[in-house]
């Protein structure tokens, strides 16, 4: 019987407009230059279709992961990292189905919520802006109360080199970070 490899899997979850995406960016950015062999998915890219499966279209992302991961996996990625809203218990163990082997760690990224209506107001145009608007406050109650983050990292008046440092350090990931 064969026993999966431990996966280190790095969540960066957070309310709407936080900056999950832009900090995944610069944790890939991180990496690429250590030489670790990676996967980064973003989960708001991973569930755009419709018709909707499931809160969010959570089953497509999810499905999504899996096949990712299985692509990655076989170029030879041994850490996965995922910006994506952890926000029920029962995230982290979906997850965990989608990675076989997966070690998942969840940072919480944080910031005020002026800063956040300010970038939402800067990305969103439309009809989505309201109700992002509406959602960064609802979930960040969400978040607080669940707490199911393992650590939080403030993602307000600093580089995004800086804060995806800070992450990666506290992921206690070896050789990364500031």
């Amino acid at each position: 019987m064969s026993v999966e490899p431990v996966v280190p899997v790095l969540i960066l979850s957070g309310t709407v407009g936080v900056g999950k995406s832009t900090i995944l960016d610069e944790v890939h950015d991180l990496l690429v230059r250590a030489r670790i062999p990676h996967v980064c998915l973003d989960t708001d890219a991973l569930a755009m279709s419709w018709p909707a499966r499931g809160d969010f279209n959570q089953i497509t992302m999810l499905d999504n992961v899996a096949t990712v991961w299985a692509n990655a996996r076989a170029a030879g990625a041994t850490r996965v990292v995922i910006a994506s809203v952890v926000e029920r218990r029962g995230d982290r163990e979906a997850f965990r189905r989608a990675i076989p082997g997966a070690e998942i760690v969840v940072c919480q990224l944080v910031a005020p919520m002026n800063v956040r209506r300010s970038r939402l107001r800067q990305r969103e145009r439309g009809a989505g802006l309201e109700w992002h608007l509406k959602r960064t406050e609802e979930l960040q109650v969400i978040l607080d109360t669940a707490a199911i983050h393992d650590f939080v990292v403030s993602n307000d008046q600093r580089t995004v080199q800086e804060v995806a440092g800070e992450v990666l350090m506290r992921a206690d990931w070896p050789g990364l970070g500031s």
